[in-house]
């Protein structure tokens, strides 16, 4: 798609859609989806300003070229809002999978991932299939409870893709959250999710996406275009822009990314990487390079972003032109990960993993070794951490004490307590010893505590395998990244025992 049909085509967006019917004021999904079924082909559904539909069905197009939107289009509060119901078992709020030419404009669509909690299942709003000139403009889509706020799927028809597709001015987040629950299960989620072919998405402003803010599957010929996106205040986003994905066997040809905005914000939010291009640069590497060509240009990179480009695994043409932290800690990394860091490397290739023709602005850092994984970056870590009596206790099977900035302490399996000094790879800097043979076949038999008398020990199923003998005098325990290390103090602040002395058995 040429720029000029890109354009035209974002600009019939403007045009007013005339609805011969009146608004509909209130109800559930199934006044919505009476209407779509009784309209039939370019039916034009319209929601009353300020009115809001709590749903616990989907709503579905059911035909060609219909549309759900808001009376009037507006672009403020008065938007209606679409809410998904606490208790309910639907994920989607509005589905458009496999329909030309439908459109949703000027809605406010909430998922309610507070009230009505995380649910594994489809996006917020899906769209897609094999279908072309589907039209996603103009609203607020929020509070996915799954892993994706918009959702345009492929058809996985060679000869049918999703086609023509534009989404522009939408306001989308914040989508999902930092971390997994305690079945570890993730609960992150994209802003966008595109895999369509020769398509636009342009404009949108995007807030608090946690796993990508716009992750592009191939989607060959489709251009990314003045987008702005911005972390979570508070929490990390594994990237902002991500070209990861093995769809269309790799094939990102003729994808522009250009003009977007990418922001890290806040005390503690920020992004791993700002663009990621390749297929050995996410956490699930894939065997065979990406290829385009392709172009990401124009782009710029403010605030918390970890890396703002890396390149590993690319063939057939790339262009790229575009413009030491401490807002996050890359301890956890693997060597070459850290050194870039550290250096402050915001442009990254290895240059080993491309093939073909390829033209990088002049300041990409190539480095020598093939770091496969850039998203382990953490929030600032501190360089030490205080427990008092009895707020310390952690097993064999849990494993880790604590994670301070380039160190991290843990309880083996077989009951030693080891400090690793991250830096470049783990690097063992004490070990409590002794090992025990009846920590369990998961390890858990084996504790580590500070107990209610003051004194840190670990036990095993047997009984107490080493201690530090403070009991009756000790208060605190205190963990650091540099020598002493580990220590026990009284209420004081007195050092009792560290490390270095020895533990007793």
């Amino acid at each position: 798609m040429s720029l000029f049909s890109s354009l035209a085509l974002l600009a019939s967006l403007t045009l007013v859609t005339v609805s011969h019917a009146a608004c509909i004021a209130s109800g559930d999904a199934h006044a919505i989806n009476s209407a779509l079924q009784s309209g039939g082909s370019g039916a034009v559904v319209q929601l009353c300003p300020s009115s809001v539909f709590t749903i616990s069905e989907t709503i579905q197009f059911t035909a060609l070229n219909q549309e759900l939107s808001t009376q009037g289009y507006p672009t403020d509060g008065t938007r209606a809002r679409v809410v998904i119901a606490p208790g309910s078992n639907i994920t989607s709020a509005v589905w458009g999978r496999w329909t030309s030419g439908v459109k949703v404009r000027n809605l406010h669509i909430d998922g309610n991932r507070l009230n009505a909690g995380v649910f594994g299942g489809d996006a917020l709003v899906e769209m897609g299939g094999g279908a072309e000139g589907q039209v996603v403009s103009h609203n607020v889509i929020t509070n996915t409870r799954s892993w994706s706020c918009l959702h345009y799927i492929g058809s996985g028809q060679d000869n049918n893709p999703c086609r023509g597709g534009t989404v522009a001015q939408n306001t989308i987040g914040p989508c999902g959250q930092e971390g997994t629950d305690s079945n570890g299960n993730g609960l992150w989620a994209d802003g966008i999710s595109f895999e369509c072919v020769n398509s636009v998405v342009s404009s949108n402003n995007i807030t608090g996406p946690t796993d990508g803010g716009i992750v592009i599957f191939g989607s060959p010929g489709s251009q990314f275009l003045d987008n702005i996106i911005t972390s979570s205040s508070t929490q990390l986003g594994f990237g902002a822009i991500n070209m990861v994905d093995p769809s269309y066997g790799g094939n990102y040809s003729h994808v522009v990314v250009s003009g977007n905005t990418i922001i890290g914000q806040g005390s503690t939010g920020l992004f791993n990487l700002g663009i990621g291009i390749g297929n050995q640069v996410w956490s699930n590497q894939h065997p065979n390079p990406y290829f385009g060509p392709a172009t990401i240009s124009n782009n710029n990179f403010i605030g918390h972003i970890g890396f703002s480009i890396v390149i590993n695994g690319w063939r057939d043409g790339i262009t790229i032109t575009t413009p030491s932290s401490t807002f996050a800690d890359a301890g956890r990394c693997q060597p070459q990960v850290q050194t870039s860091f550290n250096a402050n490397n915001q442009l990254v290739v290895y240059q080993p993993s491309i093939s073909g023709p390829s033209t990088l602005q002049s300041n990409f850092m190539s480095v020598p070794q093939n770091a496969t994984n850039w998203l382990c970056l953490n929030h600032p870590l501190p360089s030490s951490k205080t427990f008092a009596v009895g707020t310390l206790s952690v097993n064999g099977r849990t494993s880790t004490v604590v994670d301070l900035s380039h160190f991290h302490v843990q309880i083996q399996g077989d009951g030693n307590l080891v400090g690793l000094d991250t830096t470049a790879g783990w690097t063992v800097k004490w070990a409590s010893g002794p090992q025990s043979s009846h920590c369990g076949a998961d390890g858990s038999s084996c504790v580590l505590s500070l107990g209610a008398t003051g004194d840190l020990a670990v036990s095993d199923a047997v009984g107490r395998l080493w201690h530090s003998d403070t009991a009756g005098k000790g208060a605190t325990v205190v963990f650091e990244n540099e020598a002493p290390y580990l220590q026990v103090k009284d209420g004081n602040g007195a050092v009792l025992w560290s490390i270095a002395d020895g533990v007793r058995t």
